[in-house]
């Protein structure tokens, strides 16, 4: 005879299904910490790796400046501004190797770059706002080219990144004078900030809602944040100077990055000669373009949210690192990561996500670990990625004027 009565489920089934809806419960936590735990893994794997710039470059200042300590800021070492060189003196004081240090302070903002990326996706997010971010977080961790620049070549390109992203979502938000001060910040640690000011320049221009002396907040944080070097008895200038010595630097069109000059690389001329002879060229080149792109942007009245102001940013840094001369390999992490944030709100872009992608990484292992490539045809496909990134972004931002 058949009973229509429920049974009850044993105890140890209920154990179980208490354990399963505590999963789903608290699933994005969950995926946060699995998360976490995969990109401190991934690396630690790599941390004892030894690449080139850290050999010649990172830990010599490092032991230039062991004996001296914080004294050693009375005078420049390597080629880094002096809020970078006052970290290497702190690390001198840490028990903890050099190489170590290095990277365990980029990979900390890789940590914070990630939570901010995860937040502002989670903020401006029309649907499930919280797998989106989640996602994100995930994205910006375990992206090859945050593991590889941080972890394995020991460099702090995700330092001024993450405060260039700051600052352009501080300015979506209005929020112009914290804008001004993050840009600050991010200038004070790398030169390769600067790209994004025609951006808040722009937003100055159009938006009339704050004064242009909020941009001498900037030289402000500069400067105050390099007192400790200061006041090791550095000039103020040098605070400025040493940026303007890097630009005369290296003589040459392209540093290993796949830029558009690297197309005419088989030519008769050495590096030198073209340096002379297209450098001021390749400038003028890539400021018209920046006009051009600003200039329509002006006339179309695009509106400027969150995802216009970030697609600007991003055409705006493409632009300057792939026509610019003199361009390293990793002078693109900041639209890199830009890009990761257009691919949430632009879902047809992550075909050309996936293709700068892979031409970063190949850049990248031609430095790291020096395997073969054809530098030109990679330097077409970043060509390639570009264009369809300027038409589409374009195209879209466009479709939003205030006219």
């Amino acid at each position: 005879m058949n009973s229509n009565k429920t049974k009850k489920s044993p105890l140890v089934f209920r154990g179980e299904q208490r354990f399963l809806s505590f999963l789903e419960r608290h699933i994005y936590i969950i995926a946060l910490a699995a998360i976490t735990i995969l990109a401190v893994v991934v690396r630690s794997v790599l941390i004892d790796y030894v690449s080139g710039d850290a050999y010649y470059f990172l830990l010599p200042w490092y032991e230039t400046m062991k004996p001296q300590g914080f004294a050693a800021l009375s005078q420049q070492v390597g080629d880094y501004n002096m809020l970078y060189q006052f970290f290497v003196a702190l690390f001198t004081y840490l028990p903890i190797d050099p190489l170590h240090a290095y990277k365990l302070f980029s990979i900390i903002f890789d940590f914070c770059l990630a939570i901010l990326a995860a937040w502002i996706i989670y903020k401006n997010a029309s649907s499930h706002p919280q797998l989106k971010a989640v996602v994100m977080y995930a994205c910006v961790l375990l992206s090859p080219l945050v593991v590889l620049n941080s972890a394995c070549w020991a460099q702090c390109d995700v330092i001024y990144t993450f405060f260039c992203v700051f600052s352009l979502y501080m300015m979506c938000k209005d929020k112009y004078l914290a804008s001004m001060i993050l840009f600050g910040v991010a200038m004070a640690f790398k030169l390769q900030a600067i790209f994004i000011l025609p951006v808040l320049l722009f937003c100055w221009f159009y938006k009339k809602k704050f004064s242009f002396l909020y941009f001498l907040t900037v030289p402000a944080v500069m400067i105050l944040l390099s007192l400790p070097g200061l006041l090791h008895g550095r000039k103020i200038s040098e605070v400025f100077t040493i940026y303007f010595n890097q630009t005369s630097t290296y003589q040459a069109m392209s540093m290993n990055y796949p830029s558009f000059w690297t197309l005419f690389q088989n030519g008769s001329l050495n590096e030198a000669s073209k340096y002379g002879m297209f450098s001021k060229v390749a400038v003028i080149l890539t400021l018209g373009i920046v006009m051009v792109y600003l200039l329509i942007w002006l006339k179309k009245r695009v509106v400027l949210n969150w995802e216009n102001l970030f697609s600007m940013a991003f055409l705006v840094v493409y632009t300057c690192v792939l026509f610019l001369p003199s361009m390293h390999d990793r002078y693109g992490y900041l639209y890199e990561i830009l890009a990761l944030f257009l691919a949430f709100r632009y879902y047809k872009t992550i075909p050309m996500l996936l293709l700068t992608y892979s031409v970063s990484v190949i850049a990248y292992g031609l430095y790291l670990f020096t395997f073969g490539a054809n530098l030109a045809l990679i330097s077409f496909l970043n060509l390639v990625a570009y264009a369809l990134y300027a038409i589409y972004l374009n195209k879209q931002m466009l479709k939003q004027t205030e006219e």
